[in-house]
């Protein structure tokens, strides 16, 4: 049995759309007996809706960044959360760093936006409606990732390092677009894939892996075939084993 795992924003689905070529060659692959994971900084809720919009066979998807992770019958297989005072000052931080237009807390499941400068063009979440006050929000009490939604890409790339910066000893802060993604510490794409590769006992030269951004890096290397699309940064292409202009082009023949 092999593995292939897709970052999903920018690689699966690509302005919009999954090319059909790219899902027959997931089809294939699962005929062969293999398994598709979705690794993706979406929420649970999020992907699912993309999964059952497009018919997607996947077996499990790793959420947050690499912090959750859940089988195709949505049966949670492990979860991390952020420690709550270290999660409400990253809350609190968002009000007073500028460019900053919401932040979406994720609960492990589901997402709950908070919106802070109505003045900016939210360019990530703007059809995503607040559900919760940031009361109720704080007496839940659980945050599994944070996303701040930035009106600039280049102010996103700031956030990250000042986020790394300062709260270094429990988080890692991802910049990808417009948005930061905020996880706990030592949580990456590839620390969901790593459960998944030991529940079911497979060998890294069997996991093929491909993603388009900084936050897939940790993806990208954690197999023996790990891939960057042709249209990911210089940057990531360099810890790529390939570049590929597509799913069907990694897959092909396996």
């Amino acid at each position: 049995m092999k593995l292939f795992a897709t970052d999903y924003d920018g690689t699966l689905l690509v302005d919009g759309n999954i090319k059909t070529e790219d899902l027959s060659s997931i089809d294939q692959w699962k005929a062969n007996g293999h398994l598709f994971v979705i690794d993706t900084g979406r929420s649970m809720e999020s992907i699912l809706e993309q999964v059952q919009k497009y018919l997607l066979p996947v077996d499990y998807f790793i959420t947050n960044n690499g912090g959750m992770a859940f089988d195709a019958q949505k049966n949670e297989i492990f979860s991390t959360y952020l420690e709550p005072i270290l999660a409400v000052d990253i809350m609190y931080m968002a009000k007073m760093v500028g460019g900053i237009v919401s932040y979406v807390v994720n609960d492990g499941f589901y997402r709950h936006r908070i919106l802070v400068n109505d003045q900016l063009e939210d360019k990530r979440y703007p059809d995503l409606a607040c559900d919760m006050s940031e009361a109720q929000l704080h007496a839940q009490g659980k945050y599994a990732q944070i996303v701040l939604s930035m009106d600039t890409k280049e102010q996103a790339l700031q956030l990250e390092k000042r986020l790394n910066a300062h709260f270094s000893d429990g988080i890692v802060a991802y910049a990808n677009q417009y948005v930061v993604d905020v996880v706990p510490k030592n949580i990456s794409k590839a620390t969901g894939i790593a459960r998944i590769c030991e529940r079911h006992h497979i060998a890294k030269q069997d996991v093929y892996t491909l993603g388009d951004g900084n936050n897939d890096i940790p993806l990208i290397t954690y197999g023996l075939h790990g891939a960057a699309v042709s249209w990911a940064s210089k940057d990531v292409q360099a810890h790529a084993s390939q570049v590929v202009d597509s799913i069907a082009e990694l897959l092909g023949g396996e």
